[in-house]
Formats: C-alpha cells, sequence, structure tokens
C-alpha cells in the first residue's frame, strides 16, 4: 500500500512530535533494516513453512506416529537433533501443527520408548518394538543426548508444557540409576559430553522448579572436574563443548547461590579458558578442533565449527564475575570473521551441519555483543550455504529431515527470528515478508502481503525468566536467542505510520498477539516503544 502524501506528513509529524529530529533520523535507519530484514525472515521463514508441510510431517509413521527422520526413531540424532527442530519450526510457521501431529510424537515415545521407568530406548521399525538390548551406557549417552538436545532446545521456547516434564522425568531417572561412584557422590557417566550435558539440563531444571536436588548433582560433575584444579577438555568441537558451557553456567548460577562454592569453581574454569585460549587458537581467534599439546598459537589446522559454543562460556564467565575479562577476546574475534579465508569456510567440508553450527554460535554472541563485521559475515552465510537465499523460493531444494540437515533448519529459523527481533506472525504465509530492527528501546516493524492478511503479530517475552527462572539471561546453548522482549505489565505505544495512528497495549497483550490486517499489496510500518504506566 504507497502512502498517500498526507498520510505520510502525518507519520512524519508523529515522529518528530515524539522522538525528535536525531531520533526521527535513527527511526528512519530502523525502519530501512527492517525492511532488508522483511526480505531476508520472510524468505527463509516460507522456505521453513514449505519444508515442514512437504518434507518434515511426512516423516511421521502413521502406525506409531513416531519421526522416522531419517528411517528411524533413536535417541542420540532423531530425538536429539531431528524432533526439536521440526517442534521449532511448526512453534514459528504452523502453531495448528505443533499443538497436533508434533505433539503427537512426544506421546508416542513416551508411550512406545520408556524402558528404564521413564528413560527411554529406541523403536525399531522392523520389529514394531523397542529396542530392549542397548548396554547401559549407550542408554544413559541417548538419554542425555535427547535432554539437552532435544528437549532443552524445545522447553526454552514453550515453557512449562509437556517437553518440560518429558526432561525432569528423565533427568530424576538418570541419576536415580547413577552408577559411577565418586568422591562426590554417584554420577551417570564418565564421558564428558555426556557430563557436560547434564550440567546444562540440571541447572535449568534447579531454576525451573527450585529443586535443590538438581543443583546438588550438578555440583558433584563440578566438583568432579574442576577439584583437582586442572581439567582442560582437549577437544574444542562437537562433543568438546557441552563441558565448556556448562561449566561456565554452572558459574553463573553458584555466582548467584553460593558465592564460596562459585569462587572455587571460578580459579579451576579460568584456568581452563586460559589454557584453551593458549593452545587452541588461530591468530584470529577461531577455536581449532583440538588444542595443542604446548601453550602455542598455532597457524594451520582444522578450525572448529563449535567455536562460537566455547565462547558462550565465556561471556558466561564475565557475567558471573561482573567484568569483562574476556569480553574483548570475544569482540575480536567476531570482528575477524570478514576476512577472505572465512567466507565459506569448510567447517566440516562440504556438510551443511558444519556451518549451520558455526553460524548458530556466531548468533549466540552478537546476541550479546553486536559487533557489525560478525553479523555481515552470518547474513553471508546464511545465505549462501544454509538458507541458499538465491533460490526462487517456490522451487528451492528443501533440506532434508536427516540430523544435519536438521541443523541446518535449527540455524534458519535462528537467523531469521533476529531479523524480526523474535516477532512471529501468524498464520505464517509464503507471501508474508516481516522484519523489524531496533532503534534504543523502540522497535521498528515492516510487515508486507501480498494478497489481504489478517493475522497477529506475537511478541517475544524474557523467556529466561519467566520460562527458565534465570534471574539473569545467562549465555547459554540450545535456545532462541532474545532480542526484543515485552515485559506483561508494562504499557506500550505502538503508532502506526502506515494509518498515522496510535495505540496502548499492555505487554501481555502484544505476547497473545496483536491483530492487523493488510489489503491486498499493503504494507504497515509500525513503532513500539514502552511507556510508563
Amino acid at each position: 500500500m504507497t502512502m498517500t502524501k498526507t498520510t505520510l506528513m502525518i507519520a512524519l509529524s508523529i515522529v518528530l512530535l515524539l522522538y525528535g529530529n536525531s531520533a526521527a533520523d535513527a527511526t528512519d535507519q530502523a525502519f530501512e533494516q527492517a525492511g532488508k530484514s522483511a526480505d531476508i525472515a520472510g524468505y527463509s521463514l516460507s522456505k521453513v513453512h514449505r519444508w515442514l508441510h512437504e518434507q518434515a510431517l511426512e516423516q511421521i509413521d502413521p502406525l506409531t506416529t513416531l519421526y522416522k527422520a531419517d528411517g528411524k526413531w533413536n535417541y542420540r540424532d532423531t530425538a536429539a537433533d531431528c524432533y526439536p527442530f521440526l517442534v521449532w519450526a511448526a512453534y514459528v510457521v504452523d502453531q495448528e501443527a505443533l499443538d497436533g501431529p508434533v505433539r503427537d510424537i512426544l506421546h508416542a515415545e513416551m508411550k512406545l520408548c520408556n524402558h528404564y521407568d521413564r528413560i527411554p530406548v529406541p523403536y525399531d521399525f522392523t520389529t514394531n518394538r523397542k529396542m530392549e538390548n542397548l548396554k547401559w551406557d549407550e542408554v544413559v549417552f541417548q538419554a542425555s543426548e535427547y535432554v539437552k538436545d532435544g528437549l532443552i532446545a524445545i522447553v526454552e521456547v514453550t515453557g512449562q508444557d509437556e517437553w518440560f516434564e518429558r526432561m525432569k522425568g528423565i533427568e530424576e531417572d538418570l541419576w536415580k540409576y547413577a552408577r559411577i561412584d565418586t568422591p562426590y557422590g554417584k554420577i551417570p557417566s564418565t564421558n564428558v559430553e555426556v557430563n557436560g550435558e547434564q550440567l546444562q539440563a540440571l541447572i535449568r531444571l534447579y531454576t525451573m522448579t527450585g529443586e535443590k536436588k538438581f543443583l546438588t548433582w550438578a555440583e558433584r560433575l563440578g566438583d568432579f572436574y574442576l577439584t583437582k584444579g586442572h581439567f582442560v577438555p582437549s577437544r574444542l568441537r562437537d562433543h568438546g563443548c557441552e563441558i565448556i558451557g556448562g561449566l561456565g553456567l554452572l558459574l553463573g548460577i553458584e555466582s548467584e547461590v553460593n558465592s564460596q562454592k562459585a569462587e572455587h569453581y571460578r580459579k579451576a574454569i579460568q584456568y581452563m579458558f586460559d589454557q584453551i585460549l593458549a593452545r587452541g587458537l588461530n591468530p584470529d581467534g577461531l577455536m581449532f578442533n583440538s588444542i595443542a599439546d604446548k601453550p602455542v598459537i598455532r597457524e594451520e589446522g582444522q578450525l572448529s565449527d563449535g567455536w562460537g559454543y566455547n565462547y558462550v562460556g565465556y561471556l558466561c564467565y564475565d557475567m558471573a564475575v561482573g567484568k569483562p575479562v574476556y569480553r574483548d577476546q570475544v569482540e575480536r574475534t567476531l570482528s575477524n570473521l570478514l576476512k577472505p579465508q572465512y567466507k565459506d569456510y569448510k567447517w566440516e567440508g562440504t556438510s551443511i551441519d558444519g556451518y549451520a553450527d558455526s553460524i548458530e554460535g556466531g548468533i549466540y554472541l552478537v546476541n550479546r555483543l553486536p559487533v557489525k563485521p560478525a553479523i555481515e559475515w552470518i547474513d553471508r552465510e546464511v545465505a549462501t550455504n544454509v538458507a541458499r537465499s538465491s533460490d526462487p523460493l517456490e522451487t528451492a531444494e528443501l533440506w532434508g529431515t536427516m540430523k544435519l540437515q536438521a541443523n541446518g533448519v535449527r540455524t534458519v529459523i535462528m537467523h531469521a527470528l533476529m531479523h524480526t527481533r523474535g516477532l512471529i506472525a501468524r498464520p505464517w504465509r509464503h507471501d508474508l515478508r516481516l522484519g523489524a530492527a531496533q532503534s534504543g528501546d523502540t522497535l521498528a516493524i515492516i510487515l508486507k502481503a501480498e494478497k489481504p492478511w489478517e493475522g497477529k503479530l506475537i511478541f517475544d517475552i524474557p523467556r529466561y525468566r519467566q520460562y527458565m527462572g534465570f534471574p539473569k539471561d545467562w549465555p547459554r546453548m540450545n535456545t532462541l536467542p532474545e532480542w526484543f522482549t515485552v515485559e506483561s505489565k508494562t504499557n506500550y505505544t505502538i503508532n502506526n505510520l502506515s494509518t498515522g495512528s496510535s495505540m496502548k497495549r499492555m505487554g501481555e497483550q502484544l505476547h497473545a498477539g496483536l491483530t492487523v490486517t493488510i489489503p491486498a499489496g499493503g504494507e504497515i510500518r509500525l513503532l513500539v516503544e514502552p511507556r510508563e504506566k
């Protein structure tokens, strides 16, 4: 919809009256960025919508209603890496699918696969029964994978829903059946990946429930690795990142509930982090797959696609101690990403998973440190190697549903919501274009539609506090980062620059959904700003 001269003058007058000339300039820049973001997010979310309906939902087994993403239902791959991003896709682009067949998968796997109380084992489609003969360590590994990579990612966006109860139940039984004796109590595994996953799950369960047992179990793992004071993981890529981020998150929570314990952990974690910096980086701050035997900076080697995941732990450390110990290092690394050698860098050969993981880690970091070269790198790499947005939408080749492809879908969703600042348009349709950009605490929104559309704009909330129970928004993996969030009891002013009108809504109303109507070929431009009660 083209704005008339009169409407445009009214809109500009509102901006000037409310914000002043300099703020109006910033608002213009925000709308310019929102327009670019609308094209990026619109394409990506529409492609995700196609993938959901043309690929993913088609892989639900009609007999069991389990998700046969790559022909099987297990917990190390399908449940951990395929199912959560089916949930994310449905959550963002088709809520009816989320509350229908996607949720039914959860019900089916609990009914068919629980074996050791609530601890599950894989399902065998050839015999139509669960696989009961797995070794115990494999059972623990698969259940832990499901909790950390699968259920945590879901719970971070759905809160204390059925997926939360599933996560809590599996964790309680993993620790009920813990078999490994240590000086600090029994733990479920000595696998460093499993224990990193457990740290991240237990800390979330502690803050979500307030039940001390979850923190006690997490502290057993913290003591197991940190009491001697010289623990350094040798692996800095997949299967090694979990313990780095897990210990960082443990330090963060201990800094709030037990300062003495936090100080004990802090010294050992700082030693670990410093050793990684001394022995595991290239000159630009990117991490190698493993650390060197000697404390030197290596010039060559295969770079880890988990570099960003690891630096998340460093940002946790800074928040825990209340000063920027590692911030400069992380910012320097982000600022180096636009160097030519990181264009289309083959993190894991040509696998989409390497690109997706590296970009995901970058998104976690720019959510905290919006370094411009890193944002440009993320946009470029997503467009070229993950979303592949140069292809016409309706004929573009879709991702598959196996775990590496599903991780690509995950990162595309994360990137799209970075460009909507967490806004979701429901119902989603392929002709929609939604983008948003911030100027201070003001959000500029552009929404376009080729055909008449009526729906709701869903605003994000501080999920870290309202869902996860964190007093602070601790940096962490396996989440959809928060961008622009609304507080339930805060008043917000919504100025519609396309009509010259204004309205007020509470944050809880914006989260429930702001009703929007767009005529064919239309566009709306909204400015959203918090106001005092």
